[in-house]
């Protein structure tokens, strides 16, 4: 692997390099168009195709007519998705990039040979380049193209490059196919300049391997990765290291963007049909900057249309993944750095999902089509009489309803802030990146979805014993009269609000909880209660509303006495409690 600057290939061809919009540090912002295509593959010794080939010609073909009419600064589409016929037909059509555009295309593999002769082809309209192979008659090449216009040194108009650069590292599998049947390239090739500008570069699929640490150093710092991919396991750890080298560096201006195919992919090979049962795991990682916008209406926002918020742990990365179904995805992106820029003006929000275009078969195109499924709503019914306040409270807040959730289960850390994103246990993703949100539910690992169901169950069993009047302590005795559960900001410990409007915090500990861990969650909450007001009479109103509910040793649901954190003997707002020991 070698990063070769775009600015040194195009002087080679007289032509100077373009400047790229989203590249440009400044504080507009940059929109990016995003295709997640449905899987038909074919597989063979000719490379990797659309099985199907007249949906891919008319999938992707509406897909450029989208691209050309939302005029975005940047086009991706994963590896091997392409067609060739498409994207050729529209370059002879006069389609192309307009100034400060870019399109980065993985197309559909091709042999070294047939894509001379498209560069013949080509040349009235477009300068083809890409590095030198030797020509194979049985290797194929697996071809990202980038588009863009840039200017003859000498002047005059400008031209439409297609710039191609090839896979540089084969991807492991048990029949060695991409191994025996690749023809490898050995340039990755980087838009902008050190220093000066934002800088982009792209990795397909398996180059993934082959990107060490050296190469992450020299590239980490003020630069937007793409990883386009054809993966039915893009959390393998293989795949997973090269992000670990990048975003492991200080400094906040890194983003990668990985754009893999959506799930269930279905591959021929040739003839024999083969179900993947993959995830996609497209997603948006960035570095933590203090003005990314983790406010509750902007993620909920993206939420609905497809994003979904995740705290990467371990990198310290804020992880926004997409949907896995098909689908076109239009985003909003604040710059991945700003230089020259006043601090007052310098809010790098990240990004804000706009648009998602699902296909719609009758009418061959893609279109708007309202929310997208997070397939939460099946699931609800896990917590069996408190479904229909879930669900509600879905419909208002998914963030809040994952708040509400955890303190119903006790789950709230060590730390008055669990319920922030990056704090709240439902959002946070370990090095495996196997997602455990509770209401985005298509990560199909066993121990998220048992994680799921023993939350939403945790909520029923809670709500069961809330409707029973004899379990009810007399600091909550109101509650009988009905009730329903709510998280706002401003009351962030408490989960519930009777129709007298009385706030209170209820909690099930379950079935298997030790004594002491009880009575920990129980001092926890109450400490954080107290922190949470203004003045002794307030915190004891709140600590007195919390309720706290086990199954003893003689198998009986009871509540914990909770007299014993009632009382506060120093005068004041001091706090009787040093959680800060408790680990």
């Amino acid at each position: 692997m070698e990063i070769v600057r775009v600015s040194g290939v195009l002087a080679a061809q007289g032509l100077q390099a373009p400047t790229i919009n989203a590249l440009v540090p400044n504080i507009d912002n940059y929109q990016v168009l995003l295709m997640q295509p449905a899987g038909f593959i074919e597989a063979s010794a000719a490379g990797v195709h659309n099985r199907d080939r007249d949906l891919a010609r008319q999938q992707f073909s509406e897909f450029l007519a989208t691209v050309a009419e939302t005029n975005v600064d940047l086009a991706v589409t994963p590896e091997y998705s392409m067609p060739w016929d498409v994207l050729v037909q529209a370059v002879k059509d006069g389609m192309r990039p307009k100034p400060g555009k870019l399109w980065a295309f993985g197309c559909e593999s091709i042999t070294f040979e047939k894509l001379c002769a498209l560069r013949s082809d080509l040349e009235a309209g477009a300068v083809l380049i890409c590095e030198s192979l030797e020509v194979i008659a049985d290797r194929f090449v697996d071809p990202l193209v980038y588009l863009f216009l840039a200017s003859p040194t000498d002047g005059g108009a400008s031209r439409l490059v297609m710039l191609v650069q090839f896979k540089t590292h084969p991807m492991g599998d048990a029949d060695h196919f991409e191994l025996n049947a690749l023809q490898r390239g050995k340039c990755i090739y980087q838009f902008g300049e050190v220093g000066h500008s934002v800088r982009l570069l792209s990795l397909i699929c398996s180059d993934a391997f082959a990107f060490f640490d050296q190469d992450a150093y020299a590239v980490y710092d003020r630069s937007l990765v793409l990883h386009i991919q054809l993966n039915p396991k893009p959390r393998h750890q293989q795949y997973r290291l090269y992000r670990e080298r990048l975003l492991k560096f200080e400094g906040d201006a890194t983003e990668l963007i990985c754009l893999n195919w959506a799930r269930d992919v279905r591959e021929w090979c040739p003839d024999d049909e083969k179900s993947w049962k993959n995830i996609a795991a497209s997603a948006w990682y960035l570095k933590p900057n203090k003005h990314f916008d983790q406010r509750d209406a902007t993620l909920s926002g993206n939420h609905r249309l497809g994003l979904y918020y995740t705290w990467l742990k371990p990198l310290r990365v804020h992880a926004l993944f997409f949907n896995y179904n098909p689908a076109i995805y239009l985003i909003t992106a604040t710059k991945v750095a700003h230089i020259g820029v006043v601090t007052v003006l310098s809010r790098r929000r990240g990004p804000q999902l706009t648009r998602r275009l699902d296909w719609d078969a009758e009418a061959a195109n893609w279109t708007d089509n309202g929310d997208a499924d997070d397939e939460f709503a099946p699931l609800a019914a896990e917590s069996r009489g408190a479904r229909g306040e879930i669900i509600r409270l879905h419909g208002e807040n998914p963030y809040a309803t994952e708040r509400v959730l955890a303190l119903c289960a006790g789950m709230i850390g060590y730390q008055d802030s669990w319920h922030d994103v990056c704090t709240l246990d439902s959002c946070s993703i370990e090095e495996s990146e196997i997602v455990r949100r509770i209401t985005f539910c298509q990560d199909i690992d066993p121990g998220a979805s048992a994680f799921r169901v023993a939350r939403l169950r945790r909520c029923g069993q809670l709500w069961d014993v809330v409707a029973n009047r004899s379990k009810l302590p007399p600091a909550v005795a109101d509650l009988a009269e009905g009730y329903r559960l709510e998280w706002l900001s401003d009351f962030p410990h408490q989960n519930a609000i009777s129709n007298q409007g009385r706030r209170a915090t209820l909690i099930h500990m379950g079935e298997d909880a030790a004594y002491v861990e009880i009575e920990a969650v129980a001092k926890r909450v109450a400490e954080f209660l107290h922190r949470s007001c203004s003045n002794p009479h307030d915190s004891l109103a709140d600590r007195q509303r919390v309720a706290v509910w086990f199954r003893n040793n003689e198998g009986q649901i009871v509540s914990l006495p909770m007299d014993r954190y009632l009382s506060i003997d120093k005068t004041g707002d001091a706090s009787e409690f040093d959680i800060g020991r408790e680990q």
